[in-house]
């Protein structure tokens, strides 16, 4: 057991950690943004030198540093989109009686630039790591994309428990598309999707012996598929999500979400 709870423990504190410092420096006032965003960049440009530097790294300690690595490729979409810097074509709300085929359209029109970096980036970060011993970042970011679009798939088709408290007012027309209500066949299939990979990653794990690359590296895997699966269960379940991150919001973000609980009621259905 005592080489089965590091990677899980690191997983999870990494996940924390890093999500906590983006919503915090999202929270900052707008003009600092620019800066966040060339931070990001240059964390990028390191993570990527780090995925090459540990292709054939086999250690325990590179399973660590591939699976950070894939974490902090994933931040820099995450920080330009939240900065607003990279979302889509169309910043606009959803238009009024938009529904089905339309209202869709007008939805991925929203996040197609961010969606298609994502998609490219996911093709270079395949290509450096092919035929690598370490691809625990590559499967880190694979992983981390998955779980992102069955969020917006879940969000777009309907969730009774969407929190708003981490959206930057200048990306308040997305919440025009948040569905608030109770959750249909989308949710159940991205349940068992995410549960399925989570599973299976554990199975991996647990096939390699304890404190080995492979087992560590899979272990990590498995942790963050099953923060990714919470996360999706807070969407329906009464849980308080946002507290995790209490002392990263600012208080600015706080004294918006409570001067406008009309935002709530913009969700459609």
């Amino acid at each position: 057991m005592s080489d089965y709870l590091p990677p899980v423990l690191f997983a999870a504190l990494a996940w924390w950690l890093s999500t906590g410092a983006i919503f915090f420096l999202i929270g900052l006032p707008r003009r600092t943004h620019v800066w966040t965003a060339w931070g990001a960049t240059a964390v990028l440009a390191g993570a990527t030198l780090l995925v090459i530097a540990l292709r054939d790294q086999t250690s325990v300690q590179a399973a660590y540093l591939g699976f950070g690595a894939g974490l902090m490729l994933w931040a820099w979409h995450e920080v330009m989109f939240l900065t607003g810097f990279l979302t889509g074509s169309s910043r606009e709300a959803c238009p009024e009686g938009a529904t089905g085929t339309s209202r869709f359209r007008a939805a991925f029109a929203t996040v197609f630039h961010h969606e298609i970096a994502i998609a490219a980036h996911a093709v270079i970060l395949g290509v450096i790591s092919w035929g690598a011993a370490n691809q625990f970042a590559f499967w880190a970011y694979l992983i981390l994309w998955a779980a992102r679009i069955c969020a917006k798939l879940v969000v777009y088709s309907g969730a009774p428990n969407i929190t708003d408290q981490f959206m930057p007012r200048h990306l308040d027309y997305l919440k025009t598309y948040f569905s608030r209500r109770a959750p249909g066949s989308v949710f159940a299939l991205a349940i068992v999707v995410i549960t399925s990979l989570s599973v299976w990653l554990a199975l991996k794990a647990f096939g390699y012996p304890p404190g080995s690359f492979e087992s560590a590296g899979f272990l990590l895997l498995t942790a963050i598929t099953v923060l990714a699966l919470i996360e999706h269960w807070a969407l329906v379940l009464p849980l308080r999500d946002p507290s995790l991150w209490g002392w990263a919001i600012k208080p600015a973000v706080h004294e918006h979400a409570h001067k406008h609980p009309e935002n709530k009621e913009k969700w459609r259905g």
